[in-house]
């Protein structure tokens, strides 16, 4: 036992080493759902989250609580969340950390974190849509890493164009996936996607904009 976990801590580590962001990431998401384990159970309700640190718009409006942009990307409602969340995360996050410098890739998690609730927060402003919604999970962040991708394969075309249309159909999926079931937040998935393509190609034309300067 204690050289399978020596293996383990070994692989972590190595893994830490390569995407610090993205284990670390993983790892807050892991904590996180420990520690509503304990105090919900399995699964929580759309009460627990909130109170857990969920997005709700009418509740942000109320009382202020901004925190809730960030806090709201690492609860997850229930297990099955969570697991099919780091699965994603680490597949694509590991990508595009390397593909990424530390810095630009950590301006991404931030940016797409933020905007996964705050453009649905300025669409409720608006329009009044969402009331009624609490979300949770670090899938707004994900579809912001899918952005990402495609960001890079417009900019970098023969080296990620091929990943991108890989990957192309199980974006389409989920999408689908988020049109249909509606406890999935839409326009959370959405505004990650638009975000995350946003932001890595103003960060990647800076650095061509920085070359030519030089």
């Amino acid at each position: 036992m204690s050289s399978w976990m020596n293996n383990m801590l070994n692989r972590l580590i190595w893994q830490f080493k390569k995407a610090p962001i993205t284990v670390s990431l993983i790892g807050i998401c892991i904590i996180v759902y420990i520690l509503s384990f304990f105090l919900f159970g399995e699964e929580m309700t759309a009460y627990e989250g909130l109170f857990f640190g969920g997005y709700n718009p009418v509740y942000v409006m109320v009382t202020h609580e901004y925190y809730r942009f960030f806090t709201a990307n690492f609860i997850h409602f229930g297990f099955l969340h969570l697991a099919v969340n780091c699965y994603s995360l680490y597949g694509l996050g590991m990508f595009i950390e390397k593909s990424l410098d530390f810095k630009k890739y950590l301006i991404l998690i931030i940016v797409t974190a933020f905007m996964t609730t705050g453009l649905p927060y300025i669409f409720y402003l608006l329009t009044g849509y969402g009331a009624n919604v609490v979300s949770g999970g670090i899938s707004g962040v994900i579809f912001g890493l899918i952005g990402a991708l495609g960001a890079l394969a417009l900019h970098y075309h023969y080296i990620y164009m091929d990943i991108f249309k890989q990957l192309a159909p199980n974006v389409i999926l989920m999408l689908v996936i988020s049109f249909v079931i509606p406890s999935i937040s839409l326009s959370g998935h959405l505004a990650g996607l638009v975000s995350g393509f946003i932001c890595t190609y103003i960060l990647l034309m800076f650095k061509h904009q920085k070359h030519v300067i030089h």
